[in-house]
Formats: structure tokens, sequence, C-alpha cells
């Protein structure tokens, strides 16, 4: 068993990285009971697709000839094209004639997307989505069975990534990579700064050093996030209490927009507008992660699909960079969404077969490979399939994601969580920009939710 060198000098097994995404909760599993009488389409649909032609030698779907001789394609949606490519070409050395039909839809956008596009023949066959959208596409109907390839699934990929995609004793998608944000921080910047390299325990550390550090005139600053994702930001609000969904996060009653946990959260948010003094509008990929990359900011929040970008920043600039969990705020860890992403076979797809086939070579060890050269994605294996990945095991930076993921909330799959993500935006911006007090901005959230679950109905 290889042993990897963490932040700060501890020395720990490759096994032990996986098992923290492991055992981080097993409310990721929350799925039953999500459907609605919609589902009814879907359970015809599963019946007929069962009963595709299976290979026994192979142990998987036999692809239709159609697909097989490149005489149709198969149309597949990814949110990266470095990753599409290496994807294709790898499906391509083992199906030489199959033509794959890519386009880059970003993975939360895939779902609505599907719902419009699917039905009338214009959606993909596999597409990529988080997994908090699963409860809202079996609702809509929208993504197909894994068939036979459940006991895989369930052999292959992390239980708890696993338990995401679980309805009824079947599997509806193959878990692709989990992750959570955490902090990334300039080693090199903050030696020269504080006379240490060491990642800040405490939000204090970041406040005092923005009081010398910061400069507006120059853009100059001591952290960097897009404030307005609600993904991201989320971390202000569980600091100070707020538990989106209860504990288990499958309480539909519990969304606490107007509970005194988010009011404390929205405060404490506020009071640090000082130290990254701009409009959640101007908080984007190109103002922080991309600024970070150039070496004059010490601390960035964000995910592990940053870090490809940030490396690339890093051996230009001649920086180095390390990535821990987040620090302390008013004395509680905070909590941030860990998450799933999640290849969906269409229900609509005329060549299930294939689709099926393509989503498992998502999770194949060539998948997990293209993935993380890719992305710096960590890979939703258990460890046994994961320690095949070249590089994987050395990565040191995956492990700063791995301790942040230990205090990390999956994000919830019920379908209410699909209103959850704008209403919540909106009540964050509110109250960054200061167009609302943080009472304000919660009475609206509420309102936000209610109208877009009376529209559901």
């Amino acid at each position: 068993m290889k042993m990897i060198t963490l932040l700060g000098g501890k020395k720990v097994k490759l096994k032990s990285m996986f098992a923290v995404f492991a055992t981080v909760s097993l409310s990721l599993g929350a799925l039953a009971g999500c459907g609605s009488s919609k589902d009814a389409s879907n359970t015809a649909k599963d019946k007929k697709k069962d009963d595709l032609p299976w290979d026994e030698k192979a142990n998987g779907y036999k692809m239709e000839d159609d697909v097989l001789n490149g005489k149709a394609p198969l149309k597949v949606w990814l949110d990266n094209d470095d990753y599409a490519n290496a994807i294709i070409e790898a499906f391509n050395a083992k199906y030489p004639k199959v033509k794959i039909e890519y386009e880059k839809v970003g993975s939360v956008d895939t779902r609505a997307k599907m719902e419009l596009d699917g039905e009338a023949g214009l959606g993909a066959d596999v597409f990529v989505q988080p997994h908090d959208g699963i409860g809202a596409s079996l609702e809509s109907a929208i993504i197909g069975p894994m068939g036979r390839y459940t006991d895989q699934i369930k052999d292959r990929f992390l239980d708890a990534s696993v338990g995401t995609v679980m309805k009824d004793g079947q599997a509806y998608g193959v878990p692709i990579s989990t992750e959570s944000v955490a902090l990334f921080y300039n080693k090199t910047l903050l030696k020269q700064l504080t006379g240490s390299d060491a990642a800040p325990t405490d939000w204090s550390q970041i406040t005092e050093l923005a009081k010398t550090y910061n400069n507006k005139k120059k853009n100059q600053w001591t952290i960097r996030w897009e404030v307005g994702n609600s993904y991201l930001s989320y971390f202000f609000l569980s600091a100070n209490g707020y538990d989106l969904f209860g504990k288990d996060g499958t309480d539909a009653d519990k969304i606490g927009f107007d509970s005194p946990e988010a009011k404390a959260g929205l405060e404490a948010l506020k009071a640090v507008r000082p130290i990254w003094d701009v409009n959640s509008a101007d908080a984007t990929n190109d103002t922080t992660t991309l600024e970070f990359a150039k070496g004059k900011t010490p601390f960035l929040i964000t995910g592990p699909w940053a870090i490809g970008d940030v490396q690339k920043g890093a051996d230009k600039n001649k920086f180095e960079f390390g990535i821990a969990k987040l620090p302390m705020i008013n004395g509680q860890q905070p909590v941030t969404f860990s998450g799933n992403q999640i290849a969906n076979v269409s229900s609509y797809s005329k060549h299930p077969a294939a689709a099926r086939i393509f989503a498992m070579f998502l999770g194949s060890k060539e998948g997990a490979e293209a993935l993380y050269k890719a992305n710096g994605k960590l890979p939703a294996l258990k460890e046994q399939y994961a320690s095949e990945v070249p590089g994987l095991s050395d990565d040191v930076l995956l492990q700063g994601v791995a301790a942040q993921a230990a205090f990390s909330k999956p994000m919830p799959s019920i379908p209410e969580m699909a209103n959850w993500w704008d209403p919540a935006k909106n009540m964050i911006v509110n109250v960054w920009d200061g167009l609302m007090t943080p009472e304000q901005a919660q009475k609206k959230a509420v309102d936000d939710y209610n109208a877009l679950q009376a529209g559901k109905k």
C-alpha cells in the first residue's frame, strides 16, 4: 500500500483518501421515495430496455449494429473538450468504427436541456450531471436504468457515490467523479508575506493578512472565490449552523431560508465583503481561478476541477501551491457540499445498449485516467480500482480535497433540491451586493422557492 505525505507532513495510506469519500455520509443514498407518478413511464421503458441482448463472455450489453458499424452516431454531452477528446480516443481504440457525436454542454445545464430536447429527439444518448439532479430527472423521466450493469456499479464505485444513483434496487447512472470545494493556497507567496507556507486554520488569519495585502486599485486581493455560486458559498451558511433539508438532507420541509442560522450565515458573509470587495457579477472564473493562477493571490476557494488551470499558472509563474480544508469561521469548521458527477443514459435513446456501454466506459480505468489527466478530478472508484489510475496514488493535492471532504455534506438528492439553487444564489447575491438586508433576502428566498415549488404542481 502506497504511503502519501499530506499537507503538514503526515503520512497516510492511499486507502484512507478514498475511505473519506466512502464514509462522509450514507445520506447520499436517499433516493427512495423521490419518484412520482411520472415514474410509471420510466418503468415501462425500463422493462423494455432490460430485454437488451447481453454478452456473457464480455460481461456487458451487445451494442446495436448500426452504432457498432458507424452507421448511426452516439450523441454525447460532456463539459470539457480535453476530457471529451481523451474519452473518445480511448473508446475508439476499443470500438474503432463507432462515431461519437460530441457536444460541449455544462453538466449543470444538461438536465434542463434534456427535458426540452429529449422527447424531440434532439437530446444526447449519454450526458453527465451533478448527482443532486437525479431525483428531478427520475420525476421528469429523462433518464433510463443501467440494467444488468447495476451489480458492476455496486462493486466498482464508492458506496456513497453508488447511493446517489440507486432507486428500488436499480442503478440510474454511473458515478464518474466525487469532489468537494477546498482552500487553494499559494505556498510561495505566503512564505514571502508571512514567513510561513502553511495553510491558515482560522478565517481570522485571512482577515489579518488582508489588512496589509489588499489593494483595490491594483486589483490585489488576499482571497478570491465565486461568491454568487451557491455551491461554493454554502460553507458560510453551514459554518453558522444552517443545515439544508435537515441532518440527512431528506426533509423537504426544512428548507431553512428563514432560519436564524441562515441569517447568521448571511451576516457573517456580509462582514467579509471588505476582504474581497467586488460585486458578485465580477467574481467569475477569470477573476478568481485564473487570477490566482497568476501567482499574486494567497488564497482561492474552489474545487478540484480548477487544479489543471492553477497548475498551468503555477508552472508558468513559478510558484508552489497546496490544497487544504477551509479555515474555521467563528470557531466552527465550515461544511461544504460534496458532489458526484453522474453519467446518465437518456430514456429517449434509440441505442440504449450502446449508451449504457459508453456510460460504463466513462467509469472504466481508461475513463478515470482521462478524467484525472484532463480535469484533475478524483474518480468515484473504490480504492482497489482507483489505485490502477496512473499518478492518482501520489496526488497530494487531492489529499487536500479529501481533507475538506471529511467536513462535507452531500448535496441532497430529493427533487426539491432543484429549486434550492436559484433562490439561494439570489439570497447570497442580494446580501453580498448590498441590495437587501439579510432579513429581506431571506424573505425573498422563501417566496422564490415557494413559487418554484408551486410551478411544479
